[in-house]
């Protein structure tokens, strides 16, 4: 016999089937869910669908000649399935129950037809059975397949992307995907789904019609062909209504459909419309009443708004030179709005309250009012927020408070009760730790601030948390996520499983560059933060240059002898070749090594300063805070090798010297001693999301050390992190530092103890070390004489008892050009840092610096040097001190654009930053000229000394810088 979804298999089962095509499961189509109907929503339309091949009438059975009818008893030879190409044999053999060899059974065939029809993998099922041949039946499940989704498009999609799509249609489960089995329901979701996603957009009035295209075989295509019609964005806003406040500031508290612009600046606060969107009204519905209500407005309703579309002729910011707006749409909103009274609050009652004796001396300071005041919704829910935290340091993890309000009738007072739920007090019985595979336990046990057997304190395992950021071992943690707190209410404890995830402890830097003029460098830097899981730090640092060399290595125990005293070492070799000619250069932006070479090498500062030294550091926390004080030792050995006559006179002359030694250039010891004060809440090393800190040090270096440089520098350095009221995700990043050094007991500061900034380390836009004043210091040199006509004049002098022709020379004062640095400096840094996906971060940046000389009495030449310049030149009549050029201790600006990437092998940020200098110096520095022309044979002599040494020297900083580099500026 033959029996498809509606052919019977007996006349007993006749009526079954009839009634199963009421039923929906034998129908030729299958049965579609019914969708709850929204009364508020129109009926959506059905998808266009091309009908699907012409098929065999299910209804139609054939001759009974054709088949002899199968009887109960017969044994079951066979089973096969035809049509079935994706679901495997074996797969449908699973799904039903009747197995080769059984008996024939007609219920047991309508159960097996129910199993693979609610399978939902076909479109048409029909059952055949005949017979063998020798004695037995074979039964055959003939299946036509549900189509399958081959390919989805969406034409005239401009306002969306298809990936956006793609998360909506996840985010609300419409079920519709490539390769899935075609569901005319899901197709109708999706189509009412895209509909409100453009919607959102602006695209109020847009328009979604599916087509469904056949693949043979049985495969189909669906098309959203989208029209999305005109954008609709929010027109005037108008508040009815409103007395207490102004349209403007009732308008701020729409979060959603407020104009953009700079917040709370009148001319500028409504620059650009935002898109309209429905369901946002509502929630800035809300808003403005919460507002009201915060403000003391306790009764404050906002009735139904009114809305009103209109054409608009170009909208919004019109910029010149730009193509203009195109007419659109726009959404006039009414907000009506009733105030009421302005409450205050009359009376607190307390109820259920145990813990404190006397609950209501908590309101000033947990709620910000008491009674009389203005009554504030905003600073109720903060109060309430403040007494859990409260409750939470005393183990009473489960209090729940409930307020309630009685308003007094024909009045402004309102009475407010606090009903309170405290729980139970508990206790700390266990802390265990998952997901530290290197980190040992005990380095994390001892930055947790509860111990088992304490009160649960929620406020001290927050800064525990918080500890444990600091130390940059692990992913960020979040207080309310990072531990797994069961409670054992019989005995009033909690067990505390703390979740962590271990971030790479090794930090490699590469970082290097090259120029023509400053020449190259290269540098790397390796560091382990967590060495051995012990959490001890191991830090190797090297560069090798043409102006700096450098080796260095440290070592650091954040807990020695167990106990939370932190100890390290740190030693460094340095070599620094300054090269005047080289440095001018940059600072001009051209190269001047040429001029410089005419000058003569002699007249030129170059020398090599070779140094090394350790370091010996100390700090101890103050009890349960973020507080450390500490104290460093340094001993450091500097040696000046000059390459010029200029540099000899300028090291072995200028007062700093009088150092116990065989000279200027040779044996400077520094030893320096250095106490230091440490405030940090920064809840990250690396990717700081909040926290403020703050550094304090006193810097003494003494000869009552056992060095030979007297100084003494103050330094102080804070930063701020905090989330953009405007989007939380969003970290605004506030950074200055400022540092002053001076000599004492009649010593100077020696020259590379001065300060020089610039560089991607402070001011982003200029060169390394690039800001710093410029002087000129009293000096003599020698020069050509010539005669009158212009040309060389010689002389002839004994060489080794043999004559020898040689130009003729004429000593004579001049002021020469140094790079001294500042004594003072101070640097601000701002950065909005906007996340973009994963690891990558842009920030917007600003830098501010200047570097000056306050105590010129600090900058000057030995006394004997100057009278016996004054004596051989008694014309100049030099000073002491140095002259300053005008214009070089101006303030320097960098603005620009920073994009960091977080590398997760090296453990910091690579970095690649473009920035513009508002502020810049740009101007020639003009010597003083003081040579005499009496002094000179003749004008020609004369004039080559002024060409010479009275030139000015160009001093050009760049307007822009474009750089890449490994590491934060702070």
């Amino acid at each position: 016999m033959i029996f498809c979804r509606r052919a019977c298999l007996s006349s007993a089962f006749f009526c079954l089937c009839a009634a199963a095509v009421s039923m929906g499961w034998a129908q030729q189509t299958p049965p579609q869910e019914k969708k709850p109907q929204n009364p508020f929503e129109s009926v959506p339309e059905q998808p266009k669908q091309e009908q699907p091949p012409a098929q065999k009438p299910p209804f139609e059975a054939p001759p009974a000649a054709e088949a002899p009818k199968a009887t109960a008893g017969q044994v079951i030879s066979a089973i096969e399935f035809r049509g079935a190409r994706r679901v495997p044999q074996d797969t449908l053999r699973a799904l039903i129950f009747t197995k080769k060899g059984d008996l024939y059974n007609e219920e047991a065939l309508r159960r097996d037809f129910i199993a693979l029809w609610n399978s939902g993998r076909f479109d048409d099922i029909t059952l055949e059975s005949e017979p063998d041949g020798k004695g037995g039946v074979i039964v055959r499940f003939v299946v036509t397949e549900r189509r399958v989704v081959r390919s989805i498009k969406y034409e005239g999609i401009k306002s969306v992307t298809v990936s956006e799509i793609l998360d909506r249609f996840k985010e609300r489960k419409v079920g519709l995907s490539v390769e899935s089995q075609f569901d005319p329901n899901k197709v109708q979701r999706a189509k009412v789904v895209l509909q409100e996603f453009l919607a959102e957009r602006g695209r109020q009035f847009a328009k979604v019609d599916p087509d469904i295209h056949q693949i043979p075989p049985a495969s189909l295509e669906i098309v959203f062909n989208v029209d999305e019609g005109p954008k609709v964005k929010v027109g005037k806003i108008n508040v009815v209504g409103n007395h207490a406040f102004s349209q403007r500031e009732v308008i701020r508290a729409m979060k959603n459909l407020h104009p953009l612009g700079i917040p709370h600046s009148i001319l500028f606060e409504d620059l650009f419309a935002r898109t309209y969107d429905s369901s946002k009204l509502e929630e800035d519905k809300d808003r403005v009443r919460n507002a009201y209500q915060e403000k003391g407005y306790f009764t404050a309703k906002v009735l139904d708004t009114k809305t009103e579309l209109v054409d608009t002729v170009g909208h919004g910011l019109k910029i010149p030179l730009l193509k203009p707006n195109k007419p659109g749409k726009a959404m006039n909103i009414t907000v009506p709005v009733e105030e009421g009274r302005l409450y205050h609050l009359n009376k607190i009652n307390f109820v259920g309250v145990k813990l404190f004796r006397t609950p209501e001396t908590l309101m000033r300071p947990l709620f910000g009012m008491a009674e009389g005041d203005v009554f504030s919704t905003g600073k109720l829910r903060k109060g309430l927020e403040n007494m859990r935290k409260l409750y939470g340091e005393f183990g009473y993890i489960d209090f729940v408070p409930e307020p309630s309000f009685d308003i007094i009738p024909n009045s402004d007072k309102v009475d407010l009760t606090l009903t309170a739920d405290e729980g139970k007090q508990f206790f700390v019985r266990r802390i265990d730790f998952s997901g530290n595979v290197t980190t040992r336990d005990k380095v994390i046990r001892r930055e947790i601030l509860l111990d088992e057997g304490d009160i649960f304190n929620n406020r001290l395992w927050e800064l525990s948390i918080l500890r444990l950021n600091q130390l940059g071992y692990f992913e960020q943690l979040k207080a309310e996520e990072a531990a797994d707190i069961k409670r054992n209410t019989q005995n009033n404890t909690v067990d505390i499983t703390l979740k962590v995830r271990e971030r790479g402890k090794n930090s490699i830097g590469l970082n290097g560059g090259v120029s023509g003029i400053a020449g190259s460098f290269v540098g790397l830097n390796y560091s382990t933060n967590n060495f051995l899981g012990l959490g001890e730090t191991l830090s190797l640092e090297g560069q090798v240059g043409t102006r700096l060399s450098s080796i260095s290595a440290g070592f650091t125990e954040p807990y020695f002898l167990d106990r939370p005293l932190q100890l390290g070492v740190e030693a460094h070799l340095t070599r620094f070749d300054f090269n005047q000619g080289r440095e001018a250069s940059i600072l001009a932006g051209q190269n001047l090594i040429p001029l410089f070479n005419e000058l003569g090498s002699n007249n030129l500062l170059n020398y090599i300063q070779n140094g090394h030294g350790f370091s010996i550091s100390a700090s101890y926390p103050l009890r349960r805070s973020f507080s450390r004080i500490g104290i460093t030792y340094g001993y450091d050995i500097s040696d000046i090798k000059t390459e010029t006559a200029a540099a000899t006179s300028y090291f072995e002359y200028i007062n700093f010297s009088g150092v116990a030694g065989p000279n200027a250039l040779q044996g400077i010891r520094t030893s320096r001693i250095v106490p230091s004060f440490t405030y940090n809440t920064v809840n990250h090393p690396i990717t700081p999301t909040g926290g403020k800190s703050l550094f304090v040090s006193f810097e003494f270096a003494g000869s009552y050390l056992g060095g030979n440089v007297n100084t003494i520098r103050p330094t102080v350095d804070g930063k701020y992190f905090h989330p953009s009221p405007l989007n939380h995700k969003h970290i605004l990043a506030f950074h200055a530092t400022g540092s002053l050094i001076t000599g004492y007991g009649g010593k100077l500061v020696p020259p590379f103890y001065r300060s020089y900034i610039g560089g991607e380390q402070d001011v982003r836009g200029f060169n390394i070390w690039g800001i710093s004043p410029i002087a000129f210091i009293p000096s003599e040199s020698a020069i050509n004489v010539l005669n009158a006509d212009g040309s060389q004049r010689t002389q002839t002098t004994i060489v080794n008892g043999v004559p020898t022709i040689t130009n003729s020379s004429l000593n004579i004062p001049i002021y020469q050009l140094i790079f001294p640095g500042g004594d003072a400096h101070a640097v601000g840094n701002f950065e909005y840092r906007i996340p973009i996906f994963g690891p990558v971060v842009l920030a917007i940046f600003t830098d501010v610096g200047v570097n000056r000389i306050l105590r010129p009495n600090q900058l000057t030449i030995d006394p004997s040097r100057i009278d016996y310049l004054n004596s051989a030149y008694p014309s100049a009549t030099f000073d002491p001190r140095a002259v300053i050029a005008p214009g070089t201790e101006k303030v320097r600006m960098s603005n620009g654009l920073e994009l960091q990437v977080l590398l997760p092998v090296v453990n910091a940020p690579f970095r690649v930053y473009w920035a513009y200098n508002p502020l810049v110096v740009r101007e020639y520095l003009q010597p003083p000229i003081v040579a005499d022309r009496a002094s000179f044979p003749n004008q020609a002599t004369f004039n080559n000394a002024v060409a010479t040494f009275g030139q000015a020297y160009p001093f050009f900083e760049q307007r822009s810088m474009f750089r890449f580099t490994v590491g934060r500026t702070f």
